[in-house]
């Protein structure tokens, strides 16, 4: 087993707290827990390090947490605030490429819809272009249904979440689960899930008293029931979310993410 540590690299919703403009919304703009970037983590051992999507916020998130190396990229679904920042992935590669490795390519993991979209939007990514400026300088990888991915020393399990119309993948690492933009699972779902210790869990819906492409608390209360997780850290909050009016309003055992918590767990070595 490898000790894995997986950090909040950000915990915002699409708009990110503070809003473009500098609106903060009900968020208390003193505390710096309030300031948000757009939702992804990394996953460390010592020998590996994976994140999950690459927002508008990429480039900041690895420079803000001293990230100098990544070996994959795993994408939850292809929404603007997750995927945004690819366009530095290219740079990934062309620094490997500096070094002497010419081939290197940065592999990225995504269901094949997340995949063909970001082929569509960002093409240059995937194909040598016609004025051959661009060359390709990633590795797509298909996530099939409830694939498990293994890039080294971890391993994460998938699984399938709804989000609003559409989807999105989820992933255990070890006995943590992460959960961003998800609107829905199924019992099927939720009873694999049943067992993990901590979950970080979507609930860009706090205050409302309805579910809309994200969850309230409410759902995710009724949710944890049947996944009866020790620890729930929310994420994908708004600026209608105030760190300190959440932690005050929810038990010992729930409390609102931040941009730089840092969770460990064991995943399995292969």
């Amino acid at each position: 087993m490898s000790i894995c540590e997986i950090k909040i690299l950000g915990c915002g919703g699409s708009g990110g707290v503070p809003l473009a403009t500098n609106f903060w919304g009900d968020c208390n703009p003193n505390n710096p827990k309030n300031r948000r970037t757009r939702s992804s983590i990394a996953i460390s051992t010592k020998t590996t390090t994976i994140v999950i999507d690459t927002g508008p916020d990429f480039h900041y998130q690895t420079l803000n947490n001293n990230i100098d190396n990544i070996d994959a990229i795993i994408y939850t679904h292809d929404h603007a605030d997750h995927v945004n920042g690819i366009d530095d992935v290219r740079y990934l590669a062309i620094k490997k490429r500096i070094f002497g490795d010419q081939d290197y390519m940065v592999p990225i993991y995504a269901d094949k819809q997340t995949l063909d979209s970001l082929k569509t939007r960002f093409g240059y990514m995937f194909r040598t272009s016609d004025d051959g400026l661009y060359v390709p300088l990633i590795k797509p990888n298909i996530i099939k249904t409830n694939d498990k991915v293994v890039i080294k020393d971890i391993e994460l399990q998938s699984f399938v979440q709804t989000h609003g119309k559409g989807k999105s993948l989820g992933f255990i690492i070890g006995d943590v689960a992460y959960s961003t933009d998800v609107s829905d699972l199924s019992h099927a779902t939720l009873n694999k899930l049943n067992g993990i210790k901590t979950w970080i869990i979507d609930c860009g819906q706090f205050n409302s008293d309805f579910t809309t492409v994200h969850p309230n608390y409410n759902k995710v209360l009724e949710w944890n029931k049947i996944v009866c997780a020790d620890k729930l850290y929310l994420t994908h909050l708004t600026p209608r979310d105030d760190y300190t009016v959440i932690n005050n309003s929810t038990p010992n055992h729930i409390e609102a993410a931040y941009d730089g918590l840092i969770i460990n767990t064991k995943v399995i070595s292969t």
